[in-house]
């Protein structure tokens, strides 16, 4: 991650430092033209005033304005070219044109005040015309054109000299911004190698652990993500764990109570009365069932697993489902006069596995049966709208403790261990009916209060979508 970031940044320092090279050198050649065109337009102009001065005689011994005009072509190192208003030509610094005629589209333009100045380019000279003005009164009037011819190599060696410079400025640059690149990357990857140390500590065994919270936001959010997935996994862990431990002496207990039956019927020796002998083994025999139901329920919870399990999605009718549940478990309500109650509000058909979801049904009805007052009540209540059906079962029961709710859930969890006991619950019915639902893509909550009842409320799409 580091020399990715280096190598970008350095990259981009370069492209940076290029640009504005490049930039910095057009910029300066353009602006030596400029600066090289302004000078010569100056001295033509004033040798264009220096000529209406003397009334365009430069060869008279009462001036030298001819040398100086030799002189100042010397110093351009170029041609000085003079031509009268009539279009002769009056001064040659090369003195092939001397006194002979020049007109052309240019000389015209300049005659006729059209321009100002025209600068041209012949091959590697530059050519430069301005007017020579006379002043009579308050207007000026042009007289004639000074044209001068001068070399571009002076300004060729100022942008050799310019590159030059370019390129050191371009090497300075490019060290700068290496110098930078490291800096830089060293720092935005310092906060990553930290967290990288965390996550190889945590990888090594160390899962209690949890990774340090540093740099900008948005890795401080992605850190605390990743921390909470730690934590789930943690507590899956735990939970795990307390699984293994609670199945262990589930079915170590039964085992255990048939041990210490078999050990005192061996000790009573051949003397054993009919009536112990025949008590012992019906303790026994319910010590069978218990487990049996245990092992039953551990078997439904492994089925419920959503990865390892497959739905059998059908179109079930939901209220005659529930109506066939209840049927089923009102001898069980009649024994201790708890009236089953099913309401209605429209017919209800959903795309389920009936297997799975009756096995949910019935936990939550047979739970309010078994965990209800003498003489009391179970209502079932089934509703539905455009996409969910949701199946109320309320009771008149003991309730359950607010601190309980939250553990309801969990796998051989039980409020009061005593009476689940003497009830034959295993502490797996409520698992078993939340992972069915879970299957579903369901929801299931749970509202109580002790003394007052229980409400699970169970939310399930009436589509099943895989």
């Amino acid at each position: 991650m580091q020399f990715v970031i280096l190598i970008a940044v350095f990259a981009l320092s370069i492209f940076i430092s290029v640009l504005f090279s490049k930039f910095l050198n057009d910029g300066y050649s353009e602006k030596a033209y400029e600066q090289k065109v302004d000078s010569i337009e100056s001295q033509c102009k004033w040798l264009g005033n220096q000529v209406a001065g003397v009334n365009f005689v430069m060869d008279d011994s009462s001036n030298n304005l001819s040398n100086q005009t030799d002189d100042l072509a010397a110093s351009m190192n170029g041609r000085i070219i003079v031509v009268k208003s009539n279009y002769k030509i009056i001064k040659d610094t090369y003195t092939d044109y001397q006194d002979k005629f020049f007109l052309n589209d240019d000389i015209l333009k300049i005659m006729d005040g059209k321009e100002k100045r025209i600068v041209k380019k012949e091959g590697s000279y530059i050519e430069i015309m301005t007017p020579i003005l006379v002043k009579t009164g308050t207007k000026s009037t042009i007289s004639g054109v000074v044209i001068a011819t001068v070399p571009q190599k002076d300004l060729l060696a100022a942008n050799l000299e310019m590159s030059q410079r370019r390129n050191m400025l371009l090497v300075a640059f490019i060290i700068f911004g290496l110098s930078f690149s490291v800096i830089l990357s060293y720092l935005l990857t310092k906060d990553l190698r930290k967290i990288q140390k965390d996550v190889d500590f945590i990888a090594a065994g160390h899962e209690d652990e949890s990774v340090t919270e540093v740099g900008f936001q948005e890795i401080r959010n992605i850190v605390s993500r990743f921390n909470e997935i730690l934590g789930r996994m943690q507590t899956l862990e735990d939970s795990r764990k307390e699984f293994v431990s609670n199945v262990s002496h589930e079915l170590k207990t039964p085992m255990t109570s048939m041990k210490v039956l078999a050990d005192s019927l061996l000790q009573q020796g051949d003397q054993v009365p009919a009536e112990l002998y025949r008590e012992f083994m019906e303790d026994m025999v319910a010590e069978i069932d218990r487990e049996n139901v245990i092992i039953s329920d551990l078997l439904s919870l492994v089925k419920m697993d959503k990865k390892a399990s497959k739905l059998e999605i059908a179109a079930v009718d939901i209220n005659e489902l529930l109506q066939i549940i209840m049927k089923r478990l009102k001898p069980i309500a009649s024994q201790r006069n708890i009236e089953l109650i099913f309401e209605s509000f429209r017919p209800v058909t959903a795309e389920i596995d009936e297997v799975k979801l009756t096995l949910a049904f019935s936990n939550l009805i047979e739970n309010g049966i078994k965990y209800n007052i003498d003489d009391g009540w179970v209502r079932v209540t089934l509703n539905a709208d455009h996409k969910y059906f949701y199946v109320k079962v309320a009771d008149s029961g003991v309730g359950i403790p607010e601190d309980c709710q939250d553990q309801v859930f969990d796998r051989f969890y039980r409020v009061d261990k005593a009476r689940s006991r003497d009830t034959g619950g295993t502490g797996l019915g409520l698992a078993i009916t939340q992972s069915a639902i879970l299957m579903h893509k369901g929801e299931i909550r749970l509202y109580s209060k002790p003394g007052e009842g229980t409400t699970f409320t169970l939310r399930i799409p009436l589509k099943y979508n895989a």
